[in-house]
Formats: C-alpha cells, structure tokens, sequence
C-alpha cells in the first residue's frame, strides 16, 4: 500500500472532491419528523485514474463505487467513486487535511464544526434546508466564510429570542455545546457571549 501525503490528498479533495450532508431519518415513531444529518466526502475520478481511488481506499477506508458515464455521453469516461460517510469516518480524515485545502477550506470548517455541535443529535428539516443553502453557497463562493453558515444553523437549532424556539429541538446536551469550543474556534454563542460582557 502506497503511503499518501495529507497535502496531496488536499489537493486532489480541493479540486475532484466534494462535501456535502446526508439526513437519515430516525425509526422511533416518536420523532417521525426528526431528521440526523451526517456528512459524506466523496472523490470521483475518471476509470484510467482507477489507482488514485485505490489507494484512497487502501489508506482511509470508506466505499467505492463506478459510474457508468459513457452511456450518456460516448465522449465520456466511466468513473469510480472514493466516499468516507458520517462523523466517525469523514471527521478525522477532515481533520488531517482541513489545514492544506484552499478552494475547499470553508467547507471543511463547516463539516467540523457540525462534529462537536450536531453529532447525535435529532433536527428537522429547517435545519437541513439551511445546511444545504449554506453548502451550496460556498460552492459557489470558495471564500465564503463558515461562521455565517454556523451562525444560521445555530440559530434554526437553539432559536432567537425572535422566533421563541427553544432548546427542546436537539436536546439538553446541545445547550452545553454553547460554552465549548469547536475545532475551528468558537462558534457563533461564543462570540455573542464575548460581544455582550
């Protein structure tokens, strides 16, 4: 098995790879309309770079699955596809190379963030809508910060004093999660609490 560096593997996430967010629903009957949202990094390659997603494969783990392609388009080449999903998976591998990205970075932060503040924890569908926005926006604009995207979710979870939710979304431990830091610095209650003394 050949040995990748974390600034190539960067490298090659910032310009074939892809972040984006699963939701899976949970089967308690209780919480039908509850959702958890998990994230996915995904690399898809052409079939001739068939060795670039085996050594991926061979290194990190994860899932590897074909597109066949050309029977869109015969001018193009079928590919294959290297993915990592969930916290427990994507979280360290991120975590290795959030410091070598560039077009990516943003993104990366945001996957991370949502680590220490979702993981395990039941939302609905407003929040997937706004993790989705936010995550096509940064496509969009690789400079977009991740902090407003923080900002928005925090506030779809816990509420504003504006639209009077409160906590009983994602639970009491979420509300702990207010005081600590994540890995990309402090989230968006951080900031208000330091604001406001």
């Amino acid at each position: 098995m050949k040995r990748l560096s974390w600034k190539y593997v960067a490298g090659l996430i910032d310009g074939e790879g892809c972040f984006s967010f699963d939701k899976h629903h949970t089967s308690d009957p209780r919480y039908a309309h509850k959702l958890y949202l998990r994230p996915r990094v995904r690399m898809c390659l052409a079939a001739n770079a068939k060795g670039v997603i085996d050594s991926f494969h061979a290194n990190f783990g994860g899932h590897i699955s074909y597109r066949k392609l050309s029977d869109s388009n015969p001018n193009w080449q079928d590919a294959y596809e290297w993915s990592l999903a969930g916290y427990e998976a994507a979280c360290p591998f991120v975590r290795n190379i959030v410091n070598h990205l560039i077009i990516k970075k943003e993104q990366a932060r945001l996957v991370l963030w949502m680590e220490t503040h979702l993981k395990g924890k039941r939302s609905d569908q407003r929040v997937h809508d706004i993790v989705r926005e936010e995550s096509t926006a940064m496509k969009r604009d690789p400079h977009r910060l991740s902090e407003e995207a923080q900002r928005r979710i925090w506030d779809a979870i816990v509420g504003t004093p504006e639209t009077g939710v409160n906590g009983d979304l994602v639970g009491r431990n979420l509300r702990r999660a207010q005081a600590q830091r994540s890995p990309c610095g402090p989230g968006p209650q951080d900031e208000r609490q330091r604001q406001e003394r």
